[in-house]
């Protein structure tokens, strides 16, 4: 089950699969895909599984066909690394984005080896659409207008009282900006406990099974 945020006066949704979708302007973003870190550790020797990259592309575009979106746009860091840009990896991208308009705000992993020639359209900085701005790195307290980003991964730390831990991700909601968490696989993540993250007067909206609800309210 999805939650309904309003941010700059436009209805958004965020999705339990760690995306958000913009109905008005049939939009879905998402952050931090790190497509080819496997091929990448496994270019280094590391013995992980292959299939990450298809993994990843193939939840995106379930969400695409159950939206009906005619866009996608990325928060950045859609590639991992140089070594993960082989070309089973590039082909798959090349198909997905053939299929879906894909905008790419870049970021730290991919500004320096973005590959030429695939059908994205990739941006170097923040991009205004309508009332909203999709960059990478999270804006600065008090930034104007409403961003999206992502490059944090950001995770919650969730305990019971029997002493028991549980890390989910979780979407970062301040008065200027949303944080999205990582769609990809394998990534680490920017974890920190509900009250660390209220003390910045955020609101936190953890991803579950199937369903995202809010921790913590700051108002």
């Amino acid at each position: 089950m999805s939650l309904p945020l309003m941010a700059a006066g436009t209805q958004l949704s965020l999705l339990p699969e760690g995306a958000v979708w913009w109905p008005a302007q049939r939009t879905l973003f998402a952050a931090d895909l790190h497509l080819g870190k496997g091929a990448a550790f496994r270019a280094q020797g590391q013995p992980v599984p292959a299939g990450s990259t298809a993994h990843t592309l193939a939840r995106l575009q379930r969400l695409v066909e159950a939206h009906e979106a005619e866009q996608l746009v990325v928060l950045g860091d859609f590639w991992h690394g140089a070594t993960g840009l082989t070309p089973a990896v590039l082909d798959a991208v090349s198909g997905f984005a053939t299929a879906v308009p894909t905008v790419l705000v870049l970021g730290n992993h991919d500004r320096r080896i973005h590959p030429p020639g695939l059908p994205v359209h990739a941006l170097h900085g923040p991009w205004t659409v309508g009332a909203l701005t999709a960059a990478h790195e999270p804006p600065v307290a008090d930034a104007p207008g409403f961003t999206l980003a992502g490059h944090w991964h950001p995770a919650v730390t969730l305990g019971s009282r029997a002493g028991d831990r549980l890390r989910r991700p979780c979407f970062v909601h301040y008065t200027h900006a949303l944080v999205l968490p990582a769609f990809g696989a394998w990534t680490g993540a920017l974890t920190r406990t509900p009250r660390d993250w209220s003390a910045e007067g955020a609101e936190i909206a953890v991803v579950g099974d199937g369903q995202v609800h809010w921790l913590y309210r700051a108002k």
